[in-house]
Order: structure tokens, then sequence, then C-alpha cells
């Protein structure tokens, strides 16, 4: 009987802020009052209901950003990925520039000269006739000719031969054509000469041209050449084409058959160049068999 009345008096002393509108402080109080209510019927052994959870409370502000982390260990590599498709091949690449001319070879050295032939017998000389009488003084003799004349009718006599041809050699350093020719006398000259158009490509560089006679150049008196000098300022190859002749007479040469050979080379001294004979045009290699010269 007596527990029933002290849960009496809790409950007057607690429950008259029930059932109406309270402030935070009076939610608080409530709080307060519902804990001792709990307290006191738990003090008496009656079991108490649960209690009314309460209202969340507002959240704090965020606290300052902490410091950056080490950077942790490289992990190991991964693994090779698959292999990729193989390109489209390239184009061909542009041509490359002719490459120059290689060095000349030495010149053989001329062959042995033949054998001197044997001279003739001398016939037996004869006996010396009688001399006769004198006879009388004969009748003044026409003027003879002059031996300027008495030559020039030997040179009307001519003997001379040209080949032609129309085509183009890139030859630098070799024959470019001959001419077959019948010399008729063994103390006779021959006169030779080329036209044509020659060309040299490149800066600083030198050809030339020049006449063999049976596979030597002339040596009575000298030989017979012409050569061709390019030079232009840097940064410009010119292309010059320009017709040439050139010419000359050559003595010493024997009786019969003779080769005439038009040749190129390389200038002593100088740079072998790209040469071309006959670009576009006809060329012509003269051949005349004249009188030796006066002395």
């Amino acid at each position: 009987m007596v527990q029933y009345f002290a849960v009496f008096l809790i409950l007057s002393f607690f429950g008259g802020s029930v059932g109406t509108t309270t402030s935070p402080q009076q939610r608080n109080d409530s709080k307060l009052k519902d804990l001792c209510q709990r307290s006191m019927l738990g003090f008496l052994g009656i079991p108490g209901s649960n209690g009314i959870p309460g209202v969340p409370g507002v959240p704090g502000p965020h606290g300052p950003q902490g410091r950056e982390g080490d950077r942790g260990r490289e992990g190991p590599p991964g693994k090779s990925g698959p292999r990729g498709i193989q390109g489209m091949k390239g184009q061909q690449g542009l041509l490359g520039m002719k490459g120059e001319r290689g060095a000349v070879g030495i010149k053989g050295e001329r062959g042995i000269a033949g054998m001197k032939g044997e001279q003739g017998a001398v016939g037996m000389k004869g006996q010396r006739g009688i001399v006769g009488n004198s006879g009388r003084k004969g009748d003044k003799g026409e003027k003879g000719e002059s031996a300027k004349a008495s030559q020039a009718s030997v040179l009307t006599q001519t003997n001379w031969k040209q080949c032609v041809w129309k085509s183009l050699s890139n030859t630098d350093n070799g024959m470019i054509k001959d001419c077959a020719f019948n010399k008729l006398q063994s103390n006779s000259a021959l006169r030779v000469s080329f036209q044509g158009n020659m060309r040299v490509h490149g800066h600083l560089k030198c050809n030339r041209w020049y006449f063999k006679f049976n596979g030597n150049e002339c040596s009575g008196p000298m030989t017979i050449e012409a050569v061709v000098y390019n030079y232009w300022p840097p940064g410009n190859n010119p292309t010059l084409l320009r017709h040439r002749s050139f010419e000359g007479y050559c003595e010493n040469i024997p009786q019969g058959a003779v080769r005439v050979e038009l040749w190129v080379g390389q200038c002593s001294g100088e740079n072998l160049g790209d040469a071309a004979t006959g670009w576009n045009s006809v060329s012509r290699i003269m051949i005349e068999e004249v009188s030796r010269p006066q002395s």
C-alpha cells in the first residue's frame, strides 16, 4: 500500500508539464523529470516504460583539413601490353644525285718503236764517159713556175673525209667517236677538226676534248685539243649547252690507214666535270690530207 502511495506522489509531482507546448529549456527539464521518475520507479521496484528518444543535436563545424599524407611507394611495373599492328610501308624516297666520276686511270706507256728497215743495196757505179766537145750556147729559155705556184698545184689534189652523227654521248672520260681515213702520201700532214655541242655540268669542273691518231695524241708539233671550264657562284648549278669547234694540223703520220679518234677527259690539275657531247645536234669530224708546211 505504501508503494502505490509513493507512486501517486511522484506522478503528481512530475505530471503537470505533460500535454503542453514547451520551449527548449522546458524540454530539457522534462527529460530530467523523466529520468527522476524512472529512477524512483526503479527504486520502488516498479519497472518503468522506455523514454522518448531525444532530438539529435546540431552538427558541429568541420575541423581543419589534415596534412597531406606521404607519397606511397611506387608499385611494380605492369605487364607489357599486346604488340601493336605493324604500320604501313612509307613511300620510296627521292632519287639521289648522280655521284662523281672516279679518278682517271694512269695513262699507259707508249709502245716500243719498231726497228728501222735495212737499207737497200747500193748499185754499182758506172764508168765515166769521155768528155765531149763543148756545144754552142743555147737560146734563152722561158721563165719557169715559182715555188709557190708549184705548191698550189699540189694542193688542188685534195684527199678528205668527214664522219657525221646525231646522238648524245654522256662520256666523261673516254673515246666518243672514231673515223677511219686512208692517207695517200708519207710526207703530207692531216688537218682535223670537230664541230658540235659540248657541255660541262658542275661548279669548278673542267673537261678536255682532244684528237688521237691510231691511239696516240699528235706530237708533230703538239696536241690538238680544247678545254671547257665551268665556274659559277655558290648556290647555283648551271647547265650551259653551246656549239663549239676546234681544229689543228698533225704531221709525222705515216702513209696508209689512220684511225682518227675524238676523246674527252680531265683537264690537267682540275676536277673532272659531267660532260655531254652532241646534245640535240649534228656532230662532225672532218679530215683532210694536205701538203707539209713551209720551213
